[in-house]
């Protein structure tokens, strides 16, 4: 990597890696990743990706965190979709990959309103029946356990990601960030994220708060500088820290920021301007998404916002991310 995309990479890692939430955690998370692994680390997991994902090679997602777990099995959050969205499009412009999205049935709606706002089409088919560089993205519903062996072997994918998905800790639980039990509303799809090396599948997690599935690697963090992390109150005896790794991790203040900052490496590294999306078409995803029924993470209200940043300043951010990539990379946005 040249001295300028080196230096372009570090500015939007440190951007996306602000405060701008002000739960007081992420500044802990994001230095212990870099200690801890090459940085900048969404310029790390992009050329991961690229060195991982063939042309026309299968990209599996995991996402999906329950708010309000007390309702049925929880109402799915914005955080997440979005950004799982935003990079199946940057790898189908990159690699011409299929993506593939196993999830539960309560949380599809959410996955599948994201990716129609990014411009690709949710479909519930089998990955044979999907060409590479097809514009759509499988929609697999899980509704029991799921043999991750047999999935793993069944779809092929060469790199899974997890995104702000719920990750068990030690004592074997599933937590929100208040300490809540989960569990009860999530399939055992972290089983795919385990199992994967054994499979020769990379593994890449972004998460924000510790208790996500791929922040295995930063427990020790979890558990001394983030609320609940060593003692989450639910009386399981133990804290919300995750205890799954990742191969490669990526913090950022929303998860679905760190996916755009995933994104803009991807295009700085191919040198194609279309490998990020434009910030009305993340937006657009994001208000999709809202739109469907999903909830602000922080306030639990269903608009047009993520873990308590508005539409607004999401926007900017996305703003400042792209004229980044536009000093670099020429080409069109979409739009």
């Amino acid at each position: 990597m040249t001295d300028r995309l080196r230096r372009a990479a570090e500015t939007i890692e440190a951007l996306v890696n602000l405060d701008l939430t002000e739960r007081g955690v992420i500044r802990a998370l994001h230095d212990a990743a870099r200690t801890r692994g090459e940085s900048p680390l969404c310029h790390t997991a992009a050329q991961r990706m690229l060195d991982a994902v063939p042309t026309g090679g299968v990209v599996a997602f995991l996402t999906g965190f329950p708010e309000f777990p007390w309702i049925g099995r929880g109402v799915a959050e914005t955080d997440g979709p979005v950004g799982a969205a935003v990079l199946a499009r940057a790898l189908l412009k990159a690699r011409r990959a299929i993506a593939v999205f196993p999830c539960e049935c309560h949380f599809a709606g959410a996955i599948e309103a994201a990716i129609r706002g990014i411009g690709l089409v949710p479909v519930r088919a089998d990955a044979a029946a999907v060409r590479p560089g097809d514009p759509v993205c499988i929609v697999h519903v899980v509704d029991g356990p799921v043999d991750a062996g047999v999935w793993l072997e069944t779809y092929r994918p060469s790199l899974l990601v997890a995104i702000e998905r719920p990750g068990r800790s030690a004592s074997g639980r599933y937590h929100s960030m208040s300490g809540t039990s989960i569990g009860d509303c999530l399939e055992n799809l972290e089983d795919l994220f385990v199992a994967a090396a054994s499979h020769d599948v990379l593994t890449i997690a972004i998460g924000d708060g510790g208790n996500e599935i791929g922040m295995g690697g930063l427990r020790d963090v979890v558990e001394r500088d983030v609320p609940k992390g060593a003692a989450c109150g639910c009386g399981c005896g133990g804290g919300i820290a995750a205890e799954s790794p990742a191969a490669v991790l990526v913090t950022a203040v929303l998860a679905n920021l760190g996916a755009t900052a995933i994104a803009a490496s991807l295009a700085l590294l191919t040198g194609r301007r279309e490998v990020l999306p434009s910030p009305e078409l993340e937006m657009r995803s994001l208000a999709a998404c809202a739109g469907w029924g999903a909830v602000d993470g922080q306030h639990n209200e269903c608009v047009v916002s993520a873990d308590g940043l508005d539409a607004r300043a999401y926007a900017g951010v996305l703003e400042t991310i792209a004229a980044v990539v536009d000093r670099h990379v020429g080409g069109r946005r979409d739009r």
